[in-house]
């Protein structure tokens, strides 16, 4: 399936038809951009190679695709309501400051779908907490003038 078709569904998913939203550009470059993400949740091999995402991803996989991009479109509209605006004049008035939290809702929304989607396709590679640093971390400290061994004793570690 050529990314133009993939851009095609997307923007069915994203509820943009008539191309108001989005432009074929930027759909494109969302699902690129999912292309590694994917890559990587799934464990599998994807590349990017002249606008094009290869070997082209099928079944589940192509959904969770699809998925990302709309994830990425969020963002992507997130910040272009970054600056909206809220005017009244006599009893008419336009508020469109509410369309950055809507987007970010959507986009969180879309997202706990994808990572319980991801998790069921490639169990326990997904068990991400947020941390950078493992829990089990602990660091190794040596103090100067010692035999170099490390200190079990967590009160005397300097911080």
């Amino acid at each position: 399936m050529p990314l133009a078709d993939l851009v095609s569904i997307l923007r069915q998913d994203l509820a943009d038809p008539e191309k108001t939203l989005f432009a074929d550009e930027v759909l494109a470059r969302c699902l690129l951009k999912g292309a590694f993400r994917l890559a990587r949740d799934l464990r599998i091999t994807l590349s990017v190679t002249g606008g094009e995402i290869a070997p082209e991803p099928e079944g589940e996989a192509r959904e969770l695709l699809l998925l990302l991009g709309q994830i990425n479109a969020c963002q992507v509209m997130r910040a272009a309501t970054a600056n909206s605006f809220s005017f009244s004049s006599g009893d008419k008035s336009v508020n469109k400051t509410g369309q950055p939290k809507q987007w970010a809702d959507l986009e969180e929304s879309l997202t706990l779908q994808y990572r319980q989607r991801a998790a069921q396709m490639t169990p326990g590679v997904h068990d991400d907490d947020g941390y950078i640093i493992t829990p089990e971390f602990r660091p190794v400290l040596y103090e100067q003038g010692l035999d170099l061994e490390p200190l079990e004793d967590p009160h005397l570690w300097p911080y």
